[in-house]
């Protein structure tokens, strides 16, 4: 997984829940922006109906309504006009859920939906805008959908999993005692279900008991020693979550203070350190903040990797240490403008003028 913190900033312009927080980065890439739940935003008009060949379908089952039309169980829908590259299920196919684009009223084939599903697809339906929500917002959201993770219908389970995947991790926490750790561990067991163990890592850190938080430090322990990446920011900050302010200690001696740590660990630790500190208060900020601005001095492969939280939280101690570094030839070049970025941010007269000074310096610049 590593490169994954360079994406980072870019993910947070792109996904929909950045314009009110943060979205977790740990597994917000592997979310899909479009969910049901997003698709049923788009549509003036959801059914769950049976196929009867070619473009015709039988009414079960309504899911949203359009105002003024009246449909009930068992009329038929003849001739539906479908959008463009979508293919009609064969007759006496499963039931599907037919959703109409509100923009030019053609439908999609959302997938394979039984009537009994109707009731939880019917909670999913009014739900506002990722941009118009706020952390409280957010925070519903996840509770009301972890009861669906893993649900019987795939559909509604990859609803579930997305929305919750690319919330805020403040958001994650409102999902304690809605999902369970017992699933949760049975979740991460499953090798079917290994593209969902970053969120699910992350929720049973939030719902660990306290045998479970020492399980979760055991697994990191363990890893540390091996030296291992699977699943490490998660892990990282589940165990953050579960085992309070003794695991954040010696998590900081274990991946901060060991030099033997290779990039791609310092990485996936930044990153779960990264995410604490966003969904925690000031004083978390600040010692996140001086931990990483000690690695600017200790591990300078590192040094341009928090270069934008530093900025983002305005800790400006690290000044020296980026003015020394920008003039070095330890920078690596892909990390060469977030230092920049930072060192503008801070306003500070020295790191204006090491900016300055390296910009003139660059090759290629003309004099």
């Amino acid at each position: 997984m590593s490169g994954r913190l360079r994406w980072v900033a870019i993910l947070a312009l792109l996904l929909p829940w950045a314009t009110v927080a943060r979205a977790c980065p740990i597994c917000s890439g592997t979310a899909p922006q479009f969910t049901l739940l997003q698709h049923l935003i788009n549509a003036d008009r959801a059914v769950i109906a049976q196929p009867l060949g070619g473009r015709d379908f039988e009414l079960l089952a309504t899911v949203k309504a359009a105002p003024g039309v009246s449909e009930h169980a068992g009329m038929r829908l003849l001739g539906l006009p479908l959008a463009p590259g979508e293919q009609a299920p064969p007759g006496g196919s499963a039931p599907v859920l037919l959703l109409r684009q509100s923009l030019g009223g053609a439908w999609k084939v959302a997938g394979p939906m039984p009537p009994s599903a109707a009731p939880a697809v019917r909670a999913l339906v009014g739900a506002k805008r990722s941009a118009d929500m706020s952390l409280a917002d957010c925070q519903l959201r996840v509770k009301s959908l972890s009861p669906m993770l893993e649900h019987a219908v795939p559909l509604i389970a990859a609803t579930a999993h997305g929305e919750i995947a690319r919330a805020p991790y403040a958001a994650m926490r409102s999902s304690k005692g809605q999902a369970s750790a017992a699933d949760l561990e049975a979740w991460i067991a499953d090798p079917r279900l290994a593209s969902r163990r970053p969120l699910y890592w992350l929720l049973l850190g939030i719902s660990a008991e306290p045998a479970q938080a020492r399980a979760l430090s055991a697994r990191v322990d363990a890893q540390a020693r091996e030296h291992g990446l699977d699943d490490l920011a998660s892990l990282l900050a589940a165990d953050l979550e579960a085992g309070g302010g003794a695991r954040r200690a010696a998590l900081k001696r274990l991946y901060f203070e060991d030099r033997r740590r290779t990039l791609p660990e310092l990485q996936e630790a930044v990153l779960a350190f990264v995410v604490h500190a966003d969904a925690g208060d000031a004083a978390l900020r600040r010692d996140t903040a001086r931990v990483f601005a000690r690695l600017v001095r200790t591990h300078r492969a590192v040094a341009g990797l928090v270069a934008a939280d530093l900025a983002r939280w305005r800790h400006w101690d690290a000044v020296p240490d980026y003015i020394a570094l920008l003039g070095s030839r330890a920078l690596h070049p892909v990390w060469r403008q977030p230092v920049i970025d930072y060192l503008l941010a801070s306003g500070r007269p020295d790191a204006l003028a090491a900016v300055n000074a390296a910009t003139l310096s660059a090759p290629g610049r003309s004099t």
